[in-house]
Order: C-alpha cells, then structure tokens, then sequence
C-alpha cells in the first residue's frame, strides 16, 4: 500500500513539474517581445508589383511591431492589413522561436491587360480577378481591347461574379485561360480584339495576319482546328502569304490570301 501511495506521489510531482516548467515557459514566451520582421515575396524576385520596403513599412508603421509583445501580437492583423493590397493574392504569417515575425506574401499573377473602350485598363489573373495597373511595373501579358464597353465595377472584383455572366470580360477569361494552357497557343496568341458586332479576333506574335475567332460557340474545336493548321505552316514556308484565318465555320478553316 505504501509503495502504491509512494508511486502516485511521484507521478503527481512529475505532473506538477511538468505542468510549472510549461506554465513558466509560456509565461516567457509571452513577455517575449517582437525583435526581428521578415518579409518574403514569393516568385518575383525583386521584379513586380510588389516591394518588400514597402511591405515592411505597411506592417511596421512607425516602428510599432518591434517591442511588440508577443501575447499582444496577432497575425491575422497583419494579414488583414496586407489583403487590402490588390496585388497581394495570398499572406501567410507566423511567429518565430526567438521572437521573429515573418510573413510570406504570394503576389498576384496577371495574364492579361484590358483595355476598355473609355480608356480604363486593368489586369485579371490567373483566378479572373480583375486588380489595377502598377505606377512601377508592366509585365508582358496578352492585351485585350475592343468594344468590350465599361465592365469594371469597383464592388465586384472577379469574373465570377454573376454580373459578368455573358459578358465579354467572363468570355475573354476563359478564352485566354484556354490559350494559357497550351505552350504553342500561349506563345503564339499577342492579343484579343472584340469587334463591334461581338465577335472575337486574335493577333499572332508570328504571321501578318488576323485570326476570325467568332463567338464562344465551338471554342475547344476552333482552337484545335487553329493548332493544327498552324502545325502544317510549320511545315512550309507562307506565315505571312495569309491576310485572314477564318475559323467561324463548322470544323473547316477558310484562309484569305494577301
């Protein structure tokens, strides 16, 4: 019985040990203050929309987060405070063993600039959100441009948005999320051009020519038709023999000669 009373009190003082060293060590890490901000943008190296200066200076306005307590500090703040970026697709923060807070920002990827008809430009990326041009940065991406009208609406920022369900800004998403997807067509396809009977036309990199894309009608079809043609090109000589590259017809391409 006594041996039995004796392990229990041992397992008990364990317990209570245990239980002090991690109360004692929480209350560390609590009065354990901010001394070190980390700042990582992922994939643009130093090339982009986004400056990590400026990130630091977002986050630790006039020096505020350094001397931060740790048990005061929050990073879903921080993130908060970084969402409202329009170039900034994601935020991860999280603290560090000694006090470091860091934060990994994944920029938005634009694949294509609008131009509207009222003169208004502005990218959407690879998600079909639609975010504004930079004052420091153009990357090259497709263009679009044309009688696409005033699509913008600054209360909704996607495509995705009911409002813009059979409009030509959903239409030239997924047409140029389409043409992302395959290498030749992504390299080939320069711009998309709206016409004003509401058809689309396509300008190459390569060839002196326009290629009649039409409505959304038969899309995966035209643009196999459009590879394919393009792949017997490849064969000969003649990338600039063509003015027009009709693909409005039912599984047939109709060229018109310069």
């Amino acid at each position: 019985m006594l041996k039995k009373l004796l392990s229990i009190s041992v397992v008990v003082l364990l317990i209570g040990g245990m239980l002090a060293l991690v109360g004692a060590s929480y209350m560390k890490r609590s009065n354990q203050k901010v001394n070190k901000l980390v700042v990582r943008v992922c994939g643009n190296d130093g090339k982009g929309f986004l400056k990590k200066e400026d990130l630091e200076k977002t986050i630790n306005t006039e020096g505020a987060l350094l001397n931060y307590r740790l048990a005061d500090f929050s990073e879903k703040s921080i993130e908060k405070k970084l969402k409202s970026n329009p170039y900034i697709d994601r935020v991860d923060c999280y603290l560090g063993l000694e006090g470091e807070v860091f934060v990994n920002v994944k920029e938005r990827i634009p694949v294509v600039r609008v131009y509207e008809k009222n003169n208004q430009s502005y990218y959407l990326d690879e998600n079909g959100i639609l975010f504004p041009i930079g004052k420091n940065y153009a990357p090259r991406v497709m263009i679009a441009n044309g009688y696409l009208g005033d699509l913008k609406q600054k209360q909704l920022n996607t495509v995705y948005d009911s409002a813009y369900f059979n409009t030509p800004l959903y239409d030239l998403f997924t047409l140029v999320s389409y043409i992302r997807k395959d290498a030749f067509l992504n390299a080939q396809i320069a711009q998309l051009y709206y016409n004003s009977i509401g058809e689309w036309e396509l300008v190459p990199e390569l060839g002196d020519h326009i290629i009649k894309f039409g409505s959304m009608a038969n899309m995966d079809q035209k643009f196999e038709n459009l590879r394919a043609f393009y792949q017997e090109l490849s064969l000969r000589s003649g990338w600039n023999d063509y003015q027009i590259i009709n693909l409005t017809f039912n599984n047939q391409i109709v060229c018109t000669k310069k």
